[in-house]
């Protein structure tokens, strides 16, 4: 799902990237220029649509926020070839890598609450989308959720360690390691349990449980395990936009040094 923010649809190329642009840039600040170039074709068929997001920053003030479609989807766009590229994409000072690259992709508008146009994907012949981040830059993201989590209840998170080993190409094993310390106690609490992905590319956690030595360890597993269990068994989609018609397949998730996922999708 992509909002434009605007309350009617493009009547152009350059209108069409003009908005496109405007909306990244309420969420990215890029090093270089225009993160989107549209080649036309005949409006609204194009030729391709590049988002070029390399190197770019996501913004530490919250995001807008989007409004869900409420109008059914009509035909919007069609694309013969797509990209992205997130080389990487710096994300809380972490960088993530991000690309995917689809043909004859049709791209349908609704309109949202507030009367906004929100492009939706509908369907892509074929594609490829890869996401990875290194265990270092991963722990990274963890460390700053943590200190952020644990402030109000003047705890200080001072070390984040994660290990991740692949089940099958769909799902892995998780242990993160908090290191913690509050007044003059400090504890280590292990957070475990497993993440499975779908061919919506929806991840769900399944068995979340926590473990603490001491007496900082109960404490901190008696305020997070509540969290925890909200979480178990809830997926949490790794896409900002609803697939459509179209399916994923050949998902694959790679651990070692790295968190690497990569799925091929199309309507077959």
């Amino acid at each position: 799902m992509f909002p434009l923010q605007t309350d009617s649809l493009p009547p152009n190329a350059d209108s069409l990237r003009a908005a496109l642009e405007n909306s990244l840039r309420q969420v990215l600040r890029s090093p270089g220029g225009e993160m989107v170039a549209v080649d036309d074709r005949n409006y609204p068929e194009l030729n391709a649509i590049r988002l070029s997001l390399d190197r770019a920053t996501l913004l530490d003030r919250p995001p807008p926020r989007v409004a869900l479609p409420e109008a059914a989807a009509e035909p919007a766009l069609r694309v013969l070839d797509f990209q992205i590229s997130g080389r990487p994409l710096i994300v809380h000072g972490a960088s993530i890598d991000l690309s995917c690259r689809a043909r004859a992709v049709e791209i349908d508008h609704a309109r949202n609450k507030d009367g906004e146009i929100v492009l939706l994907l509908r369907k892509a012949a074929e594609g490829k989308l890869e996401a990875g981040v290194t265990l270092a830059d991963l722990e990274a993201l963890v460390l700053t959720g943590a200190k952020a989590a644990a402030a109000g209840h003047g705890v200080s998170v001072e070390n984040v360690r994660i290990e991740l080993r692949a089940e099958t190409a769909r799902a892995l094993e998780l242990v993160v390691y908090v290191r913690a310390k509050k007044l003059f106690l400090s504890a280590t609490v292990r957070i475990s349990g497993r993440a499975e992905i779908d061919e919506q590319l929806n991840a769900r956690l399944i068995g979340l449980e926590c473990a603490g030595d001491g007496t900082l360890g109960a404490l901190a597993c008696g305020f997070i395990a509540p969290h925890l269990q909200r979480f178990d068994g809830r997926a949490f989609s790794l896409l900002a936009l609803p697939l459509g018609e179209v399916k994923l397949r050949d998902i694959r998730i790679v651990t070692g040094d790295q968190l690497r996922i990569t799925a091929e999708f199309g309507q077959t």
